[in-house]
């Protein structure tokens, strides 16, 4: 325990991890406050931005909230009519949330943008609707609440994760290398705890502080979100937090809550794996700049990795137009990249900022489910090789 809050201190009480730290939150304060800017709504005539925007979205989801049927819809339009005017910048109507969201949902308009909409004129009963069926292929009771926080956040949490694996990497990547390039190991290992105490000590305070880091940011995102937009909407469809909103893909058919639980799980094992392949270079490297350096290039890696993969199905793509006939080595090509695919995001990158990852595996017809789990078991098993490989790397020279 002496020598875990040591390797805890060494890694905490620089400037540099406090203003890190900061920073962070600085920018998650930065595009909370941007989504809430642009957030505006017309209840009655009155026309309502930002804070007060939401507040009136809220306070009028109250009155409809539970399980959402025809009279429901009807009630609404009864109420408030249809939303009016031409889309602005941000493709959005004159309307509130309660009603934009029957005419995107349960009504004849729709709004593609400033070039394409059409003003809802009548609603459609929800068993005929794309939601109605959703809601029926997974086997959930159509619900009504207030989700527009949930939305925002899962739109920012990419990039509050970006700043969350940045510090991770700077702050990790010196936890052995920094031993090797003072000439402290030998000394270290000489002590009473021996090798196998200190490096475990190491590894310890390596994994507990990139987890708090992680704990810390999400806490204060939800803190935000929830304190502004409430925590309504959690028993709402999850589809209707994404691009795939009608798409039948087994992640999403749930709901909200258990789609956020799934998505900070995933976050918090790609940080774990992150921390993993951070450590494992950096035992293997005799300098704190060559530790951050090449931790920064295994980092960003599987971006060439995706460009790679588009290139396979280029060229996989025009192989078929030349070669129609030849179908098992197309097959078996694109298992292939498939399968790459998987490897690639199952780097901490594309867990970590890019929320959608899995959702286009998981929408790989007949086998999306198995390729989901195969990303995140290679995932879990690069954590699990990467911390033996450097638990391993870093005593093998405890007899010098």
């Amino acid at each position: 325990m002496r020598l875990y809050k040591m390797e805890l201190y060494k890694l905490c009480h620089k400037k540099s991890f406090v203003a890190g730290l900061l920073f962070i939150l600085l920018i998650g304060c930065f595009f909370f406050y941007e989504d809430v800017k642009v957030q505006r709504c017309v209840v009655n005539g009155v026309e309502y931005t930002g804070f007060q925007a939401i507040r009136a979205n809220r306070q009028i989801t109250e009155e409809f909230q539970g399980v959402l049927t025809d009279d429901t819809v009807e009630q609404i339009i009864e109420k408030y009519g249809f939303p009016s005017g031409t889309p602005d910048g941000y493709n959005r109507l004159d309307g509130n949330f309660l009603n934009t969201f029957v005419m995107d949902y349960a009504s004849d308009g729709y709004n593609n943008g400033s070039d394409d909409f059409r003003i809802a004129t009548k609603t459609i009963p929800l068993a005929d609707t794309d939601l109605g069926r959703s809601y029926d292929a997974a086997g959930m009771e159509p619900r009504l609440a207030y989700y527009d926080g949930w939305k925002a956040m899962l739109e920012q949490f990419g990039i509050l994760m970006l700043g969350v694996s940045m510090l991770i990497l700077y702050i990790v990547s010196i936890v052995f290398s920094e031993e090797e390039q003072t000439g402290m190991k030998p000394l270290l290992f000489t002590t009473r705890e021996g090798p196998r105490a200190d490096t475990l000590a190491k590894l310890a305070a390596a994994f507990s502080v990139s987890a708090g880091i992680w704990l810390l940011a999400v806490t204060f995102y939800l803190l935000l979100y929830c304190t502004t937009y409430g925590t309504g909407g959690l028993g709402c469809f999850s589809m209707l937090l994404t691009y795939w909103q009608h798409a039948a893909i087994p992640l999403l058919q749930q709901s909200v809550g258990a789609y956020l639980t799934e998505v900070l799980l995933v976050s918090l094992l790609a940080v774990l794996e992150l921390c993993a392949i951070t450590i494992c270079v950096s035992a293997r490297c005799h300098s704190s700049f060559h530790a951050v350096v090449a931790a920064g290039i295994c980092y960003a890696m599987p971006f060439l990795g995706f460009a790679l993969s588009q290139l396979g199905w280029v060229l996989l793509a025009l192989y078929s137009m030349k070669h129609p006939a030849g179908s098992g080595l197309l097959e078996l090509g694109r298992d292939l990249i498939l399968l790459f695919w998987d490897l690639v995001y199952s780097s901490p990158c594309y867990l970590l900022i890019a929320k959608d990852a899995l959702i286009e595996i998981g929408q790989i017809p007949k086998y999306g489910i198995w390729h989901v789990s195969i990303t995140l078991t290679i995932a879990a098993l690069m954590l699990l090789l990467c911390t033996t490989g450097a638990y391993r790397r870093y005593r093998r020279q405890q007899n010098i």
